[in-house]
């Protein structure tokens, strides 16, 4: 009596199947060397998801901007038009591009309301942000000299005031309220010592962090120079 296997060879049907793929596939490789340039191009295209995303920005979006080295070129190029750039410095930082603006740029001394001088810079900021689709984080900084009066209570208060001041400025400017956070850093985060009145001066300041998109791969640390 014949085996099972003998009247089952179910190692035939694979062995043709697979003989069947290869013959298809010998098929397709040959059709492919027979195909002129052009044709070889629209096939290329086919497999090329990039060039099948669509790319027109919505009607009212403006196209995002490059980011990291051009954004912060053009946000040095700017800040400089407005003749304060000695105030204003643009560095790239691991999390995106921040724009450091000097207290004397922005405020009086002990003070949370803008001088009338902030709002050219603070107008052409903003004009460059409404190009961007990022998100950006508003942060009061201070020197480590405790206030004494006046209407806030400590360095928190008064860098939280400041950085609120900022933003509403750039809300007025048209930046869209769901992108912006603030944040007040008080003495915490110095950008130089607080032994000198060089270095505090330094310190009294407001950083606008634009911040770069997860999916964008980080780079190397820079300073756009001011």
């Amino acid at each position: 009596m014949p085996s099972t296997l003998e009247e089952n060879p179910l190692w035939l049907v694979v062995l043709c199947d697979m003989m069947t793929n290869l013959m298809l596939f010998f098929l397709v490789m040959y059709a492919l060397t027979q195909q002129g340039p052009k044709a070889r191009i629209e096939m290329a295209r086919t497999f090329d998801a990039a060039a099948v995303v669509e790319r027109t920005p919505r009607p009212g979006e403006a196209p995002p901007m490059e980011f990291r080295e051009d954004a912060a070129a053009r946000l040095h190029r700017t800040l400089s038009e407005t003749d304060l750039a000695a105030q204003a410095q643009v560095e790239l930082a691991e999390n995106g591009v921040r724009v450091r603006l000097r207290e004397e740029l922005l405020f009086a001394v002990g003070e949370a309301a803008l001088s009338p001088r902030s709002a050219k810079t603070l107008a052409a900021l903003a004009g460059v942000l409404k190009q961007m689709p990022n998100e950006v984080i508003v942060e009061g900084h201070t020197d480590d000299v405790p206030m004494r009066g006046g209407l806030y209570r400590d360095n928190r208060e008064l860098s939280v005031a400041r950085s609120y001041s900022v933003l509403s400025a750039l809300l007025e400017q048209g930046v869209e309220a769901k992108r912006l956070i603030t944040s007040g850093y008080a003495e915490l985060h110095p950008a130089a010592p607080n032994d000198t009145p060089e270095g505090r001066a330094e310190n009294r300041r407001v950083e606008v962090v634009i911040l770069r998109d997860e999916n964008e791969p980080s780079g190397k640390r820079g300073a756009g120079g001011r």
